[in-house]
């Protein structure tokens, strides 16, 4: 399993949609259920997936696939 497929699994899961409604321009306000609540418990869950965390200025930037992969492979993250 890639890293994207594990978000995308990850995301399909907290927002309760299908994962192949998920692409790499998902995000926030734009794909089905991804509203703030569902965006906090999004973060929540991945921190906990990946054993990360996401500090304050890092909320706003993660608001779409390419942009939580990409913080993650910031981290080291790897799958």
């Amino acid at each position: 399993m890639t890293l994207h497929d594990k978000v995308c699994s990850i995301v399909a899961e907290v927002l309760k949609i299908d994962s192949e409604c998920i692409d790499l321009d998902s995000g926030l306000g734009e794909t089905p259920n991804w509203d703030s609540l569902n965006h906090t418990n999004l973060v929540l869950q991945l921190e906990e997936s990946f054993d990360v965390g996401f500090d304050f200025d890092e909320l706003d930037k993660i608001t779409s696939i390419k942009a939580i992969i990409s913080s993650l492979e910031e981290k080291g993250i790897k799958v």
